[in-house]
Protein backbone atom coordinates (compact mmCIF):
# COMPACT_ATOMS: atom_id res chain seq x y z
CA UNK A 1 0.00 0.00 0.00
CA UNK A 2 1.32 3.73 -1.00
CA UNK A 3 1.95 6.04 1.20
CA UNK A 4 -1.10 8.37 -0.26
CA UNK A 5 -3.10 5.41 0.05
CA UNK A 6 -2.20 4.62 4.11
CA UNK A 7 -3.09 8.76 4.76
CA UNK A 8 -6.75 8.84 2.62
CA UNK A 9 -7.24 5.06 3.05
CA UNK A 10 -11.29 5.94 3.31
CA UNK A 11 -13.72 7.76 1.70
CA UNK A 12 -14.65 10.33 4.67
CA UNK A 13 -11.49 11.35 4.94
CA UNK A 14 -10.66 11.77 0.94
CA UNK A 15 -14.62 13.91 1.08
CA UNK A 16 -13.64 15.61 3.96
CA UNK A 17 -10.26 17.13 2.16
CA UNK A 18 -11.89 17.85 -0.93
CA UNK A 19 -14.24 20.06 1.85
CA UNK A 20 -11.95 21.55 3.18
CA UNK A 21 -9.94 22.45 0.19
CA UNK A 22 -13.15 23.83 -1.73
CA UNK A 23 -13.27 26.42 0.73
CA UNK A 24 -10.52 28.48 -0.98
CA UNK A 25 -9.20 29.02 2.40
CA UNK A 26 -6.69 26.67 3.12
CA UNK A 27 -2.91 26.41 1.63
CA UNK A 28 -1.32 22.47 0.57
CA UNK A 29 1.16 22.88 4.27
CA UNK A 30 -2.21 23.37 5.88
CA UNK A 31 -3.83 20.62 4.65
CA UNK A 32 -0.44 18.70 4.90
CA UNK A 33 -0.47 19.38 8.81
CA UNK A 34 -3.97 18.83 9.34
CA UNK A 35 -3.62 14.82 7.43
CA UNK A 36 -0.40 14.66 9.02
CA UNK A 37 1.10 14.18 5.57
CA UNK A 38 3.47 15.79 3.20
CA UNK A 39 2.09 18.30 1.10
CA UNK A 40 2.74 16.29 -1.98
CA UNK A 41 0.32 13.99 -1.06
CA UNK A 42 -2.15 16.42 -0.75
CA UNK A 43 -1.97 18.01 -4.26
CA UNK A 44 -1.78 14.52 -5.54
CA UNK A 45 -5.35 13.50 -4.11
CA UNK A 46 -6.20 16.87 -4.54
CA UNK A 47 -4.80 16.94 -8.64
CA UNK A 48 -6.41 13.05 -9.01
CA UNK A 49 -9.99 15.30 -8.20
CA UNK A 50 -9.54 17.97 -10.57
CA UNK A 51 -9.10 20.51 -7.45
CA UNK A 52 -6.42 23.35 -7.43
CA UNK A 53 -5.71 25.32 -4.46
CA UNK A 54 -5.30 29.24 -3.91
CA UNK A 55 -1.97 30.71 -3.45
CA UNK A 56 -2.20 31.16 0.36
CA UNK A 57 1.05 29.44 1.32
CA UNK A 58 5.15 30.02 0.98
CA UNK A 59 4.55 31.45 -2.57
CA UNK A 60 1.65 33.64 -1.72
CA UNK A 61 2.19 37.00 -3.56
CA UNK A 62 4.53 38.90 -1.44
CA UNK A 63 3.59 42.62 -3.33
CA UNK A 64 -0.18 43.79 -3.12
CA UNK A 65 -1.61 46.28 -4.68
CA UNK A 66 -5.61 47.18 -4.45
CA UNK A 67 -6.18 45.31 -7.93
CA UNK A 68 -9.78 46.71 -8.36
CA UNK A 69 -8.33 50.64 -8.12
CA UNK A 70 -9.30 51.34 -11.49
CA UNK A 71 -12.64 49.40 -11.86
CA UNK A 72 -14.38 52.26 -10.60
CA UNK A 73 -12.91 55.67 -11.27
CA UNK A 74 -13.25 58.35 -8.64
CA UNK A 75 -11.51 61.85 -8.63
CA UNK A 76 -8.19 59.64 -7.20
CA UNK A 77 -8.39 56.99 -9.56
CA UNK A 78 -9.27 59.01 -12.73
CA UNK A 79 -6.21 61.07 -12.09
CA UNK A 80 -3.56 58.08 -12.23
CA UNK A 81 -5.31 56.90 -14.99
CA UNK A 82 -4.30 59.96 -16.75
CA UNK A 83 -0.75 59.96 -15.27
CA UNK A 84 -0.62 56.16 -16.46
CA UNK A 85 -2.16 56.99 -19.91
CA UNK A 86 0.99 59.72 -20.12
CA UNK A 87 3.66 58.51 -18.65
CA UNK A 88 2.95 54.76 -17.73
CA UNK A 89 4.16 51.43 -19.31
CA UNK A 90 1.98 48.40 -20.16
CA UNK A 91 4.19 45.39 -20.71
CA UNK A 92 1.30 42.95 -22.44
CA UNK A 93 3.58 40.14 -21.92
CA UNK A 94 3.63 40.25 -18.10
CA UNK A 95 0.61 42.13 -16.88
CA UNK A 96 3.05 44.82 -15.30
CA UNK A 97 2.38 48.27 -15.13
CA UNK A 98 5.54 50.44 -14.46
CA UNK A 99 6.24 54.53 -14.08
CA UNK A 100 9.34 55.91 -14.63
CA UNK A 101 10.35 59.58 -13.41
CA UNK A 102 12.99 61.67 -13.05
CA UNK A 103 14.19 60.99 -9.52
CA UNK A 104 13.48 64.97 -8.77
CA UNK A 105 10.09 63.65 -9.10
CA UNK A 106 10.41 60.69 -6.52
CA UNK A 107 7.57 61.21 -4.10
CA UNK A 108 5.02 61.48 -7.16
CA UNK A 109 5.87 57.49 -6.93
CA UNK A 110 5.28 57.10 -3.51
CA UNK A 111 1.67 59.22 -3.60
CA UNK A 112 0.91 56.65 -6.45
CA UNK A 113 2.06 53.63 -3.93
CA UNK A 114 -0.33 55.15 -1.28
CA UNK A 115 -3.30 55.71 -3.81
CA UNK A 116 -3.23 52.18 -4.86
CA UNK A 117 -2.54 50.64 -1.34
CA UNK A 118 0.67 48.78 -2.41
CA UNK A 119 4.08 48.13 -0.77
CA UNK A 120 5.70 48.17 -3.96
CA UNK A 121 8.77 49.02 -3.97
CA UNK A 122 10.71 52.42 -5.46
CA UNK A 123 13.92 51.60 -7.36
CA UNK A 124 16.64 54.33 -8.30
CA UNK A 125 18.98 54.16 -11.46
CA UNK A 126 22.11 56.13 -10.91
CA UNK A 127 23.37 56.67 -14.41
CA UNK A 128 20.15 58.41 -15.68
CA UNK A 129 19.38 59.75 -12.33
CA UNK A 130 15.87 57.92 -12.75
CA UNK A 131 13.26 56.43 -9.91
CA UNK A 132 10.58 53.84 -10.84
CA UNK A 133 7.76 51.39 -9.88
CA UNK A 134 6.22 48.38 -11.17
CA UNK A 135 3.14 46.65 -10.04
CA UNK A 136 2.15 42.84 -11.46
CA UNK A 137 -1.76 42.54 -11.28
CA UNK A 138 -3.80 41.19 -14.22
CA UNK A 139 -6.99 42.88 -12.93
CA UNK A 140 -5.41 46.13 -12.80
CA UNK A 141 -3.75 45.97 -16.43
CA UNK A 142 -6.99 45.16 -17.48
CA UNK A 143 -8.92 47.68 -15.89
CA UNK A 144 -6.84 50.11 -17.75
CA UNK A 145 -6.98 47.92 -20.91
CA UNK A 146 -10.84 48.86 -20.56
CA UNK A 147 -10.55 52.23 -20.22
CA UNK A 148 -8.77 52.49 -23.27
CA UNK A 149 -5.39 52.94 -22.29
CA UNK A 150 -3.06 50.46 -24.27
CA UNK A 151 0.43 48.76 -23.91
CA UNK A 152 2.60 51.06 -26.57
CA UNK A 153 0.45 53.68 -25.91
CA UNK A 154 1.32 57.25 -27.86
CA UNK A 155 1.07 54.97 -31.33
CA UNK A 156 -2.13 53.52 -30.02
CA UNK A 157 -4.20 55.35 -27.28
CA UNK A 158 -7.21 56.85 -28.97
CA UNK A 159 -10.34 57.88 -26.85
CA UNK A 160 -10.54 56.72 -22.97
CA UNK A 161 -13.60 55.98 -21.74
CA UNK A 162 -14.90 57.99 -18.23
CA UNK A 163 -17.32 60.22 -17.46
CA UNK A 164 -16.85 64.22 -17.99
CA UNK A 165 -17.33 64.84 -14.53
CA UNK A 166 -13.83 63.06 -14.11
CA UNK A 167 -12.39 64.44 -16.93
CA UNK A 168 -10.59 67.27 -14.96
CA UNK A 169 -9.09 64.74 -13.27
CA UNK A 170 -7.68 62.46 -15.96
CA UNK A 171 -6.28 65.62 -18.06
CA UNK A 172 -4.45 66.69 -15.07
CA UNK A 173 -2.92 63.40 -14.74
CA UNK A 174 -2.05 63.52 -18.67
CA UNK A 175 -0.73 67.14 -17.78
CA UNK A 176 1.61 65.77 -14.80
CA UNK A 177 3.23 62.97 -17.27
CA UNK A 178 3.29 64.75 -20.76
CA UNK A 179 2.89 68.45 -20.17
CA UNK A 180 4.25 71.89 -19.70
CA UNK A 181 3.22 75.17 -18.79
CA UNK A 182 6.14 78.29 -19.13
CA UNK A 183 6.45 81.88 -19.83
CA UNK A 184 8.18 84.82 -18.67
CA UNK A 185 5.79 87.68 -20.12
CA UNK A 186 1.95 86.84 -20.11
CA UNK A 187 1.65 87.02 -24.10
CA UNK A 188 4.66 84.31 -23.84
CA UNK A 189 2.88 82.18 -21.80
CA UNK A 190 2.06 78.40 -22.54
CA UNK A 191 0.09 75.40 -21.86
CA UNK A 192 0.89 72.40 -23.56
CA UNK A 193 0.11 67.91 -23.71
CA UNK A 194 1.91 65.74 -26.11
CA UNK A 195 0.88 62.53 -27.11
CA UNK A 196 -1.06 60.72 -29.97
CA UNK A 197 -3.48 63.11 -32.23
CA UNK A 198 -6.63 61.43 -31.34
CA UNK A 199 -6.31 61.26 -28.01
CA UNK A 200 -5.16 65.13 -27.96
CA UNK A 201 -8.50 65.56 -30.07
CA UNK A 202 -10.47 64.11 -27.47
CA UNK A 203 -8.66 66.28 -24.57
CA UNK A 204 -8.80 69.02 -27.02
CA UNK A 205 -13.11 68.89 -27.65
CA UNK A 206 -13.54 68.90 -23.43
CA UNK A 207 -11.19 72.02 -22.91
CA UNK A 208 -13.23 74.05 -25.57
CA UNK A 209 -16.26 73.18 -24.57
CA UNK A 210 -15.65 73.83 -20.67
CA UNK A 211 -13.23 76.22 -20.87
CA UNK A 212 -14.24 78.05 -23.63
CA UNK A 213 -11.07 78.45 -25.33
CA UNK A 214 -10.48 77.92 -28.98
CA UNK A 215 -9.79 75.33 -31.10
CA UNK A 216 -6.16 75.36 -31.87
CA UNK A 217 -4.25 73.10 -34.65
CA UNK A 218 -2.21 70.11 -33.71
CA UNK A 219 1.29 70.12 -34.31
CA UNK A 220 3.90 67.48 -34.81
CA UNK A 221 6.26 67.13 -31.78
CA UNK A 222 9.07 66.67 -33.42
CA UNK A 223 9.94 66.24 -37.55
CA UNK A 224 8.33 63.42 -38.93
CA UNK A 225 7.74 61.80 -35.68
CA UNK A 226 4.30 60.59 -34.83
CA UNK A 227 3.69 62.44 -31.65
CA UNK A 228 2.08 65.54 -31.63
CA UNK A 229 1.54 68.60 -29.11
CA UNK A 230 -1.40 70.39 -27.90
CA UNK A 231 -0.73 74.25 -27.26
CA UNK A 232 -2.47 76.86 -25.66
CA UNK A 233 -0.87 80.42 -25.34
CA UNK A 234 -1.85 83.81 -23.54
CA UNK A 235 -4.12 84.47 -20.94
CA UNK A 236 -6.61 81.76 -22.09
CA UNK A 237 -4.35 79.00 -20.32
CA UNK A 238 -5.74 80.63 -16.97
CA UNK A 239 -9.02 79.36 -17.55
CA UNK A 240 -7.55 75.49 -18.21
CA UNK A 241 -5.39 75.39 -15.31
CA UNK A 242 -8.47 76.47 -13.37
CA UNK A 243 -10.66 74.08 -14.78
CA UNK A 244 -7.72 71.50 -14.33
CA UNK A 245 -6.80 72.85 -10.39
CA UNK A 246 -10.55 74.12 -9.18
CA UNK A 247 -11.43 70.63 -7.10
CA UNK A 248 -7.92 68.82 -7.31
CA UNK A 249 -6.49 67.46 -3.72
CA UNK A 250 -2.34 67.55 -3.17
CA UNK A 251 -2.63 63.60 -3.81
CA UNK A 252 -3.19 64.14 -7.07
CA UNK A 253 -0.81 66.72 -8.31
CA UNK A 254 2.47 66.48 -9.49
CA UNK A 255 3.93 68.90 -6.82
CA UNK A 256 6.70 70.98 -9.41
CA UNK A 257 4.12 71.61 -11.72
CA UNK A 258 1.12 72.42 -9.05
CA UNK A 259 4.12 75.39 -7.89
CA UNK A 260 4.73 76.49 -11.06
CA UNK A 261 1.41 77.14 -11.76
CA UNK A 262 0.81 79.34 -8.77
CA UNK A 263 3.94 81.38 -9.81
CA UNK A 264 2.19 82.35 -13.18
CA UNK A 265 -1.03 82.41 -11.53
CA UNK A 266 0.19 85.34 -9.15
CA UNK A 267 2.43 86.91 -11.91
CA UNK A 268 -0.11 87.35 -14.85
CA UNK A 269 -3.67 86.64 -13.43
Amino acid sequence: MSYQSKIFNTEFKIKRLIKLANTTQYSAPCLAKIFNCDRKVVHRVLKENKITLPNLGRFKKKIYVNDNFFTKLNSVSAYWAGFIAADGVLSNRDKNLSIALNKRDIKHLYKFIKAVKSNAHVGCIKSNNSAHVNLYSKPLFNSLIKLGITPNKSLTITNVSLSQSLMPHFIRGVFDGDGWISGKRITHVQFGIAGNRPFLQQIQDVLVKKCHVNRVKLYPLFPRGRAFKLQYTGSQIFKILEFLYKKSKPQTRLDRKYQKMLELRKRFK
